[in-house]
């Protein structure tokens, strides 16, 4: 039986008290009692195994041991820079993109974005990250951005291996076909818009870029469902 998984950033050897949020989820939604078996894990790839040796109101204190660095989920790392949808889909999105292994999530404010999230929110996003992150078994929470802008992002796509940039387009290449082409240990940018589609300007801002125009279905999908297209499709490089 899997062993229950708590979030600790940092993690060390002997004892550590684990976060206010964390603490009163172990002890009083998990109900946990003193000398329980708990994994932890930081979100960069370290993990350990820990016992509880105290439980007092909002602390839990734990004993580590056995620490482990574990490799990155997937061999492409993906970095997800997405037009946030309406605030009832923002929790999906984040979850699922989380559970297929993303990198980073880089929320963009576009010209015709359904949504423009304060920066108050992005703490919820993490928060929904490290749980999506508990329960899939994954050692990685992805870096929540705080929003910024499409030419921001162009800006920095050329720290990426590629940089894909999805539209609905009769010469764009399928995402699979470019995803195959790279090599294990490479890193990929894809950005996605919002449901009412790029704007011409930041058409042109894009390519005038290395980006690559990419198709994600033969239909128009909404914003959360396209960018859990894009992840499930670098997953699935992993089995190649």
């Amino acid at each position: 039986m899997r062993r229950i998984r708590l979030y600790c950033n940092p993690i060390e050897s002997g004892p550590v008290d684990l976060s206010a949020d964390e603490s009163r989820h172990a002890s009083r939604v998990l109900r946990l009692p003193v000398g329980s078996p708990v994994e932890l894990f930081d979100g960069a790839g370290m993990t350990g195994e820990a016992i509880i040796t105290r439980i007092q109101r909002d602390l839990v204190r734990v004993e580590v041991s056995n620490l482990e660095r574990m490799s990155f989920d997937l061999p492409i790392r993906l970095t997800l820079a997405v037009a946030m949808t309406k605030q009832h889909r923002q929790a999906y999105l984040i979850e699922k993109c989380t559970e297929l292994g993303v990198a980073a999530i880089w929320p963009i404010v576009t010209a015709r974005s359904i949504a423009k999230p304060a920066t108050a929110a992005v703490s919820k996003w993490r928060r929904r990250a490290i749980e999506a992150a508990k329960q899939s078994g994954s050692a990685w929470v992805p870096d929540v951005e705080v929003p910024q802008s499409l030419q921001n992002v162009i800006e920095r796509c050329g720290a990426f291996d590629h940089f894909c940039f999805s539209d609905i387009s009769p010469s764009a290449a399928p995402l699979a076909q470019i995803v195959s082409a790279i090599p294990s240990q490479g890193s990929l940018l894809v950005a996605v818009g919002p449901e009412g589609g790029w704007s011409n300007e930041e058409r042109a801002q894009a390519k005038h870029t290395s980006a690559t125009v990419v198709s994600l279905a033969a239909t128009q999908l909404r914003t959360e469902t396209a960018a859990v297209a894009v992840c499930a499709c670098v997953a699935m490089s992993a089995r190649r």
